[in-house]
């Protein structure tokens, strides 16, 4: 199976896979980092901007109706692509940084005190540290961290021993952006047992595997559009709709009150409560347009068909003894971070663009993890719909010529 079944040359929908790369045709390994648009997307983005373009919820003219429709039922195109219970519990922001920023400041005005404990892991994206951190330095909120084993899952005996009476919030990502791997529902199981809220960070799984609220059980579930063929500056926070009733709002302004006076302010009701001022209207139709591409393709079969990549490209990599591969889990998928012995990350990166391969280089956003791996960075492969078994075997060629270039034995 070299291509997605029920769908032939799906590579023809991404006009930006026509590329050339110094004459090279290009290879999108980096769908980690942002996938590339279908042009069903890229058309209807156009279109609502020639046709059906005004602020939304402000009046009650044509323009107004159509925009307010478009971007209303891309809430219940994502309700629906999450199976969540409600609308209401489908928040958009502008990214899963906003979406986890709001949480954290939220849930600390409800739920925490100086000296409360959230559980985070040693893998988590930049974007899943920094807003604790704001907690930990403002507000005395501790911090603590789950350890990884050797393979790369997260360690949940360890977990475990973490948990005290104090402790509130787990806080971690559902799939690794270095790693690839999948968080065990077991965490959700052992956090349930101790009444602790569960925050999953889901910008990698979103786009890779298929994902249930309802199944999964978290409290909370971010993600931004872009990961999942949508456009950028349009992120989603999911939430129990009974938790996102009794949280503050994070920002304030046109659209999520009910009233004003000069005394005060009472809020509206559950999603506009936390969408102050002009939302991402455009963005969040675009959003809608790609869950049901990613529907007509089917979630179950592009779940199966990128481990199959990933499966393939481990294999191939393996034979090659002058690759160092971090990604060990079997409980994995669409993500590799590799090195080439004694040639630096960004080097490989460089030699790769040339060969029309675009990957990532770097920490990934992801320090701490990579100080305790011992390295300053890793290149990073990260596969979607679009990438095929062949698109693998001239990558691992062309990492033996990467190789051969640098002298490295």
């Amino acid at each position: 199976m070299d291509q997605i079944e029920l769908k032939e040359n799906i590579q023809a929908d991404f006009p930006a896979l026509n590329k050339k790369i110094l004459k090279n045709d290009l290879i999108y390994f980096d769908t980690a980092a942002s996938a590339q648009k279908p042009s069903v997307v890229i058309n209807e983005l156009s279109d609502f901007y020639l046709n059906h373009y005004s602020n939304v919820s402000r009046g009650v003219h044509t323009l107004c109706v159509e925009a307010t429709f478009k971007y209303e039922d891309a809430r219940k195109k994502v309700q629906k692509f999450l199976n969540a219970y409600s609308e209401n519990e489908i928040i958009f922001t502008k990214n899963a940084t906003e979406s986890i920023n709001l949480i954290a400041q939220s849930y600390y005005q409800r739920y925490l005190k100086s000296g409360d404990e959230i559980i985070l892991s040693v893998m988590e994206h930049h974007s899943n540290l920094l807003p604790w951190y704001f907690l930990r330095d403002n507000y005395g909120i501790v911090l603590k961290f789950i350890n990884i084993d050797s393979d790369g899952n997260l360690n949940l005996d360890h977990f475990e021993t973490l948990i005290t009476k104090k402790t509130k919030l787990v806080a971690v990502t559902h799939l690794s952006n270095v790693f690839g791997t999948i968080t065990d529902k077991k965490l959700i199981e052992i956090s349930r047992a101790n009444d602790l809220h569960i925050l999953l960070d889901g910008c990698q799984s979103i786009s890779h595997i298929k994902v249930d609220m309802q199944e999964i059980d978290c409290d909370f579930y971010a993600f931004s559009g872009h990961k999942i063929y949508g456009p950028s500056g349009i992120g989603v926070l999911y939430g129990k709709e009974n938790l996102l009733d009794e949280l503050p709002p994070f920002l304030g302004g046109g659209g999520m009150i009910s009233e004003v006076t000069y005394d005060g302010a009472t809020y509206a009701a559950l999603p506009n409560k936390f969408e102050a001022g002009t939302p991402p209207l455009v963005e969040a139709h675009g959003l809608g347009v790609a869950l049901d591409y990613v529907e007509s393709i089917g979630m179950d079969k592009i779940e199966q068909y990128e481990k199959i990549l990933t499966e393939y490209a481990d294999q191939k990599m393996a034979d090659l003894d002058f690759v160092i591969n971090y990604s060990k889990s079997k409980n994995k998928t669409s993500i590799i971070s590799f090195n080439l012995n004694k040639i630096h990350a960004h080097e490989v990166a460089s030699f790769l663009d040339v060969e029309g391969i675009a990957v990532r280089a770097g920490h990934h956003c992801c320090q701490p993890l990579m100080k305790l791996l011992n390295v300053t960075a890793t290149s990073r492969i990260s596969f979607g719909i679009y990438n095929t078994k062949s698109e693998i075997d001239y990558f691992i060629d062309s990492l033996t010529k990467c190789k051969n270039f640098f002298g490295v034995k």
